[in-house]
């Protein structure tokens, strides 16, 4: 972690791919595209109030309770308007709705959706792991980490996949095993992690694959990815969009 979060706040090197060429395959496969026809079908808008914390309600479940438990964010990812750029000298790459701090060992690109032709999805790849993160627009309502991971369980069962909830680091995690095709045909399974952390009007919603799907002690290639991870900091934006919509990246700005 670089900064704590404000508590009374209102170009990076070529990605080569991780090792696993099975892996290289899947990212960009249109069967895990969450962010696809979910988000169309709603016609509820998250609003441009700009609140800072959305209210609380009483949890629906066990795990609902374990979103509420704590403030998940107190280290990071941050809010732009949580964060101070004149506190410290650090070179940061702005990609719009993402402001990354790189690391020598890290190789991030930006994925485009080949529908709207927009960067939504930032991979960053460490050996034969990776980091998938998209920004999603959000209601000010906590309750929608809980829908966002019914929906991932839904689209789960509908692959013939199997989840299972588990605390992480960020709160309530999802460890999923999809089914997948390699290149040559061959019937193999994935296994992600998927973090979900809520903001003022938006969500990140991150994927583990690779070697760091399987460190779920987060102690070795999971916990240097999730560093990189809390020191993400968010640029929202005042659009109101659907909830769900991916918030688009840019091409990398030094900042």
């Amino acid at each position: 972690m670089i900064f704590r979060r404000h508590k009374d706040a209102a170009e990076p090197e070529a990605f080569d791919g991780p090792d696993d060429d099975e892996l290289d395959d899947e990212l960009d496969d249109d069967e895990f595209d969450d962010d696809d026809d979910d988000s169309g079908e709603r016609d509820d808008y998250d609003g441009d109030d700009g609140e800072d914390a959305p209210p609380r309600r009483e949890p629906a479940d066990e795990w609902e309770e374990l979103d509420f438990a704590q403030d998940w964010r107190a280290d990071g990812p941050f809010d732009i308007d949580e964060v101070d750029f004149d506190a410290d000298d650090i070179a940061r790459v702005d990609l719009g709705a993402l402001i990354v701090t790189p690391e020598p060992d890290l190789k991030i690109q930006l994925v485009v959706d080949q529908k709207t032709k927009q960067a939504d999805t930032l991979i960053v790849a460490a050996g034969d792991s990776a980091l998938q993160v998209s920004v999603l627009a959000a209601p000010g309502t906590e309750g929608f980490v809980a829908e966002w991971r019914h929906h991932l369980l839904e689209e789960t069962a509908q692959a013939g996949g199997e989840a299972q909830i588990a605390e992480g680091p960020f709160g309530t995690e999802l460890r999923r095993v999809m089914p997948v095709t390699g290149p040559d045909g061959q019937q193999a399974q994935l296994k992600l992690r998927d973090w979900l952390v809520h903001g003022p009007r938006w969500l990140l919603h991150a994927r583990l694959l690779g070697k760091a799907a399987l460190d779920t002690a987060d102690r070795g290639p999971a916990a240097e990815l999730g560093e990189f991870f809390r020191n993400l900091i968010v640029r929202r934006g005042d659009v109101a969009q659907v909830p769900g919509t991916p918030v688009a990246l840019h091409p990398p700005e030094q900042r």
